[in-house]
């Protein structure tokens, strides 16, 4: 088994002048899903940064099998309540793999990280 980590840190602020100046710029990068939950959560600006840095983190871990696109990358948040990414790319299931996101976030900032073990 080999293990790679991604990790990813932003500015709330840049999500918040998207969402007040282009917000049809979130539509194009969000998945429809995840555009709609941020939008219901009590801080729209943290959710779309901590989905973000969610989706760079995966990316990052997954860079020495597939480049991947932050659009090919769906962060969703499962029954139990923990975030968990659908990788949208046509190769990713000739990778036999198990990925952990953590997001977490404050006014100010959010990041995350992905662990990703490939099996």
């Amino acid at each position: 088994m080999r293990v790679f980590i991604g990790n990813d840190i932003e500015n709330v602020s840049r999500f918040n002048n998207l969402l007040i100046n282009k917000p049809q710029l979130l539509k194009r990068i969000f998945f429809e899903q995840e555009y709609a939950y941020a939008l219901k959560s009590k801080n729209p600006d943290q959710s779309f940064t901590g989905i973000w840095c969610a989706k760079e983190a995966v990316l990052k871990a997954f860079t020495p099998f597939i480049i991947l696109e932050p659009r090919q990358i769906e962060i969703i948040k499962n029954p139990k309540g923990y975030p968990e990414a659908i990788i949208h790319h046509p190769e990713i299931s000739s990778i036999n793999y198990h990925l952990s996101i953590s997001i977490s976030h404050t006014r100010e900032i959010a990041t995350a990280i992905a662990l990703l073990q490939i099996i």
